[in-house]
């Protein structure tokens, strides 16, 4: 750090001392001039020239240092700005892996200190664990916490029937849920705004007063699932399938969300998203006049 202070202070004096002896010789070309038609006395003249010399070394300084203090804020500074988001988003990152981490052991650890289904029941502990790491983290992340609940039951018991109430309420803004399968989960009242729920089997879930604002639910498996008093604000709810067990709001209109009606005995296969194709203005030709 010494040396990078240095070396704009070496660079500046070096600059001073040429402006000087290039003034100098400018100064005394002056002095002399007026000397020549001007009577200035003799003795006059140095202190003159040296009071020249010293005004217009003020004036290069106080210069060079507002070049120097413009430099520093406008040219360095946005490189600053950017080495320290790089190092913001570095540590946080570092600080999501953590909760992650110390999530999972611990949540393992109560898995193996008591069992599966005292834990099904009394999910309580557990919920406020989960709720508090899902608030912290990131969408990836949060899969991650919804795929391990899952593969250990703990979601859903007695056959995915019955499911516990760890994701009620729960901020799952941005999860990436897409292809998973969250088949009976409860999702009562939790914030999945702008989640990915593409391809994933919802099939009997619970959304009720969930909010799914701006989510993507395109080919999800919607049979059977509450969406009663549930935000599908610009939700994609493109080829999504729905029987007529799926809970909807009256004012809702599934063919305008693009949905798919199936019997709740079929699967709900994938079907590939269509692009939108651009609507050509069929005009008939009326320079034929009619026969009649």
């Amino acid at each position: 750090m010494p040396e990078e202070n240095n070396q704009p202070q070496s660079f500046v004096l070096k600059i001073v001392k040429r402006f000087q002896k290039t003034l100098s010789s400018f100064i005394n070309a002056i002095a002399e001039t007026i000397t020549n038609s001007v009577h200035i006395p003799q003795i006059a003249i140095g202190p003159i020239v040296g009071s020249l010399i010293t005004a217009t070394t003020t004036l290069i300084i106080g210069f060079l240092t507002i070049s120097n203090i413009f430099s520093e804020q406008f040219l360095y500074r946005p490189l600053q700005i950017q080495d320290n988001n790089a190092n913001y988003t570095l540590e946080l990152e570092r600080y999501h892996q953590t909760i992650l981490t110390d999530y999972l052991n611990q949540t393992t650890q109560l898995t193996l200190d008591y069992p599966l289904w005292k834990l099904q029941q009394n999910p309580y502990l557990l919920r406020a664990n989960t709720q508090t790491a899902l608030s912290e983290i990131d969408g990836e992340r949060k899969r991650y916490i919804i795929m391990f609940l899952e593969d250990t039951h703990l979601l859903t018991f007695k056959g995915n029937k019955i499911a516990t109430p760890l994701l009620k309420n729960a901020n799952l803004t941005e999860a990436k849920l897409d292809n998973l399968d969250l088949s009976y989960a409860n999702f009562m009242g939790a914030d999945l705004t702008k989640a990915n729920l593409s391809q994933a089997n919802l099939h009997g879930s619970n959304f009720y007063q969930a909010k799914l604002n701006n989510a993507n639910m395109t080919n999800a498996d919607l049979r059977s699932v509450n969406l009663e008093k549930t935000d599908l604000t610009n939700t994609n709810l493109t080829n999504a399938c729905y029987d007529n067990f799926t809970k909807l709001d009256p004012q809702f209109d599934p063919n305008k969300a693009k949905m798919r009606l199936i019997s709740a005995f079929n699967n709900c296969d994938i079907v590939p998203i269509e692009k939108d194709v651009k609507k050509i203005d069929f005009k008939p030709n009326l320079t034929h006049s009619n026969s009649n």
